[in-house]
């Protein structure tokens, strides 16, 4: 028996409808039940929901980025699935679904696991639209690093007048494919944002021009190393190989600065400190205000979150099928 079933079709899988209405079953969205228990990942929903859609429609925006597997912000649960449609092309309603029309045609899609997805190109576009700077940064940082697209194609799918073209081209600016997590990009952003210098993934070599270590970032024209250090620094086996690399480093005279996420979002002050005294340079804090005025609306500050809340809340559009309602 499937975990998933379509109200018109339940009698042919052997499900009743009481048995639907029962504590066994979840509602979806209307004609659409899942077992309680069952796995309810956004691609099974995009298939289910697709189900209603019409021919030429993709998963896009938010649900795109996130079948991808962008870095993006935390979204909240009750986010509907987001799609896109042909132009002059009836809108379907159903609780947990949100459509809109594509203003350029048909929507130019790939196929992920049997689901229509927007190009990753032009998901970034429609991401530009509710982002702030830093998370599109991140999110195009890692569409160029995994090689779904790169800078051309985006600039290529650029329409005139498009909802978040600023922030769009402004981000192109910023990007840097050799990027490898979202907080290898907040931790440069922190120092090129202030015009700080840094050169991400730099090999260190050895007297014998072996390479002996690969930085995220290292400060142009110092022996300063800033790196972010994430959770999967704290296995066994990941420490001792630690250790052994900072040895080597240290024997060139290297500095490794490791960053926790905690500090690049709560003390990013004393990063951009770090990077002043590796420079020789006197402190200025402008540089500090600098890059608080860039996060300011990123998922790194409150205010910021509360902004992307209230960007997502514009989503969910009242249904208008009172049968829909009711399910």
């Amino acid at each position: 028996m499937n975990d998933w079933v379509l109200l018109r079709v339940a009698a042919a899988s052997g499900v009743g409808r009481g048995q639907l209405n029962g504590p066994g079953w979840l509602s979806v969205s209307h004609g659409l039940y899942a077992r309680q228990g069952s796995e309810q990942s956004l691609l099974d929903k995009c298939r289910h929901l697709g189900l209603v859609l019409p021919a030429g429609a993709a998963m896009s925006h938010f649900t795109s980025g996130s079948l991808r597997g962008m870095w993006l912000p935390n979204l909240p649960e009750w986010l509907p699935v987001l799609a896109t449609l042909p132009p002059d092309t009836d809108r379907p309603e159903r609780r947990g679904l949100y459509v809109a029309r594509s203003r350029a045609g048909t929507p130019p899609a790939d196929i992920i696991g049997g689901v229509p997805v927007l190009t990753p190109e032009h998901t970034l576009g429609q991401l530009a639209e509710d982002l702030g700077l830093v998370d599109l940064v991140a999110a195009i940082d890692c569409a160029l690093h995994q090689s779904m697209c790169d800078q051309l194609d985006i600039i290529r799918s650029i329409r005139s007048r498009q909802r978040g073209l600023p922030m769009l081209r402004r981000a192109l600016t910023l990007c840097d494919s050799r990027s490898e997590s979202p907080w290898e990009t907040f931790l440069r952003l922190v120092h090129t944002a202030v015009g700080i210098p840094v050169s991400p993934q730099e090999f260190i070599e050895d007297q014998r021009r072996r390479i002996v270590a690969r930085a995220d970032l290292r400060i142009v024209g110092t022996r300063r190393l800033p790196e972010y250090d994430g959770a999967d620094h704290r296995g066994r086996s990941r420490h001792q190989a630690d250790l052994e690399r900072e040895k080597a480093l240290a024997r060139l005279n290297f500095e490794r600065y490791g960053y926790i996420a905690k500090e690049i979002v709560d003390q990013p002050g004393q990063i951009i400190r770090d990077a002043e005294e590796a420079l020789g340079w006197r402190h200025d804090a402008e540089r500090l205000h600098a890059w608080r005025s860039l996060a300011a609306e990123s998922s790194l500050t409150a205010a910021g979150r509360r902004r992307l809340l209230r960007r997502l809340h514009r989503f969910n559009r009242p249904l208008r099928n009172r049968r829909d309602r009711a399910a």
